[in-house]
């Protein structure tokens, strides 16, 4: 069983394996195509700002995500991790709270949950260590769809 000193330990690491100190602008300067290239276009084109740094669920929404910022798209991308196996409580109150204010969309959180099932699991793979590797070629590598 785990002291109170271990758990907050874990939170910490945790927290800090989410963040990455490289920001919009440095992201932009990785070969065309490269998932670092395409991080940084995400963030600049969502208009974050040069200085906002990279966080794994921007990794995930540009992996993921149906190349859209929204409501319906977010929870998408939760549905598909639990589909991948992460069952952070952050992924199940994303999904819980969306159902519940997009019912209308439920079949389609469905669809994403069965694409993250067939998926090999990637959630919580070092993914800033992979900036420099082609997008399409980490989505064929973890058959992401």
């Amino acid at each position: 069983m785990k002291t109170m000193k271990e758990k907050i330990e874990a939170v910490r690491i945790e927290f800090e394996r989410k963040t990455k100190n490289i920001t919009a602008k440095q992201l932009v300067n990785y070969p065309e195509g490269s998932l670092g290239h395409n991080l940084g276009k995400h963030l600049l084109n969502s208009n974050y700002g040069t200085n906002v740094t990279a966080e794994k669920e921007d990794v995930y929404q540009l992996l993921i995500g149906r190349g859209q910022v929204s409501v319906k798209e977010d929870i998408a991308v939760q549905y598909y991790l639990f589909g991948n196996g992460s069952n952070s409580l952050k992924t199940l109150l994303a999904m819980s709270i969306g159902l519940v204010m997009c019912p209308h969309y439920a079949g389609y959180f469905y669809k994403r949950y069965k694409d993250g099932k067939q998926a090999l699991r990637f959630y919580d793979v070092d993914h800033f260590g992979m900036l420099h590797l082609p997008v399409e070629r980490i989505k064929d590598t973890f058959l992401i769809r």
